[in-house]
């Protein structure tokens, strides 16, 4: 798996993620790649999961925290940006968007949000 942020967006171009698979499976974007918020609210998917799997790239998004201060506002639960909010939110927009499977802290979240 290639790891890719959003610090290097010519690695999910089109380009980027043919070179990918040359020598990798998948890849690992950045959530927010996949499934990205506008004004606190999670957004449509982009199409990158649908151009990595055309070319035969797993996709496996990294890091989905149920902590407050990593989701975007609409899903956050109270003031404690320690406290979790509304995570089965992001982990059910990944699946719908069609990853394969989330890197996350919270695995038993992850597993209850793909039912």
């Amino acid at each position: 798996v290639q790891l890719v942020g959003a610090d290097r967006p010519e690695m999910v171009s089109s380009e980027g993620l043919k070179r990918i698979a040359s020598y990798a499976h998948g890849v690992g974007p950045d959530w927010s790649l996949v499934v990205p918020t506008k004004d606190g609210v999670l957004g449509q998917p982009t199409g990158l999961v649908a151009e990595a799997r055309a070319l035969g790239l797993q996709v496996h998004p990294w890091t989905v925290r149920a902590e407050n201060r990593f989701l975007p506002q609409a899903l956050r639960k109270g003031q404690d940006p320690a406290a979790h909010g509304d995570v089965q939110a992001v982990f059910k927009a990944l699946y719908a968007a069609g990853v394969q499977g989330v890197f996350s802290d919270f695995p038993g979240l992850a597993v209850k949000a793909r039912g």
